[in-house]
């Protein structure tokens, strides 16, 4: 997969205007969101990261790009904090988890934005949500009944 250029760009761009250095690895980071959907734990972020780096500095980037909007925690219940990129580009969406293999696939319908419509309407701003769904995958559902 590619990278979108023009929101690599942007989140550099507004890295520098926020006072913050575009570093390698900040880079290397955003890259990884951007390419990849994710979302990832920061042990996977260091995994993919091709250079040398510790994870107290993934850890720091995350959240200074949470702070700058450009990530946004992504949790399933299993106390493991999870990222993905909500920058430029972003599009909004929900997730499916399997409560066994914990594989996550992505649902982009939202019927969620006309009741944000109504909160927005009540004189609320910045208004968010967030809904997960959790199940059973089909390839765990087809171990279940044909055991190896």
């Amino acid at each position: 997969m590619s990278v979108d250029l023009k929101a690599l760009d942007q989140a550099l761009e507004q890295l520098r205007e926020k006072g913050h250095k575009s570093t390698k690895t900040r880079r290397a980071l955003i890259e990884i969101l951007l390419r990849e959907h994710g979302p990832f734990s920061i042990e996977d972020l260091q995994k993919r990261i091709a250079e040398d780096c510790d994870i107290a500095t993934v850890y720091r980037n995350m959240s200074l790009f949470e702070s700058l909007g450009l990530v946004q925690t992504v949790e399933f219940g299993d106390g493991l904090a999870r990222y993905e990129w909500s920058g430029v580009g972003h599009e909004h969406h929900h997730h499916i988890i399997c409560q066994r293999c914990h594989q996550v696939e992505q649902l982009e319908y939202c019927f969620v934005r006309e009741l944000e419509k109504l909160v927005r309407e009540r004189g609320y701003t910045q208004v968010s949500h967030r809904m997960e769904f959790y199940g059973i995958c089909q390839s765990c559902q087809l171990a279940e009944t044909h055991p190896a």
